[in-house]
């Protein structure tokens, strides 16, 4: 489990990915693909983040639809910090109310953990894949 170093002396250890459990994980991948298809949404009509002439765009969508994008930070911050330094963990309710600076900390490092995904494909890891797809490896 990674450590992370917060503002204010702050820490946290988060779990890595291959760590959390199949309904974290189910969470996890719930939240995303809901930002994802709203983010997709947004680009459908126009949303360009870098171009402030479009930002208006962002009242198109329903409150639900804003929640779904911001949450998901929010989710994974909830999913993955096993312990840390400022009391009682996050919880869904109470992840929002963190100061900004120890949110986007939390939330780069749980995005870097959760995208870290490394495949092993050695004769003791995976599962080979040319096995898989019914091919031989000649």
């Amino acid at each position: 489990m990674p450590a992370v170093s917060l503002p204010n002396g702050a820490s946290a250890i988060i779990a890595s990915r291959s760590e959390l459990s199949e309904r974290a994980s189910r969470e996890v991948a719930r939240s995303m693909m809901i930002a994802g298809a709203t983010a997709s949404k947004l680009v459908s009509l126009g949303f360009d983040e870098n171009d402030p002439t479009t930002w208006s765009k962002w009242n198109e969508i329903t409150t639900e639809e804003q929640d779904a994008v911001n949450g998901f930070e929010a989710t994974l911050i909830v999913q993955m910090v096993r312990s840390w330094s400022l009391g009682e963990l996050p919880t869904s309710s109470s992840v929002l109310d963190l100061p900004k600076l120890i949110f986007d900390a939390l939330a780069k490092a749980c995005l870097d953990e959760y995208n870290n995904v490394v495949v092993d494909f050695s004769p003791d890891g995976a599962i080979d894949p040319l096995a898989v797809i019914g091919e031989s490896a000649d």
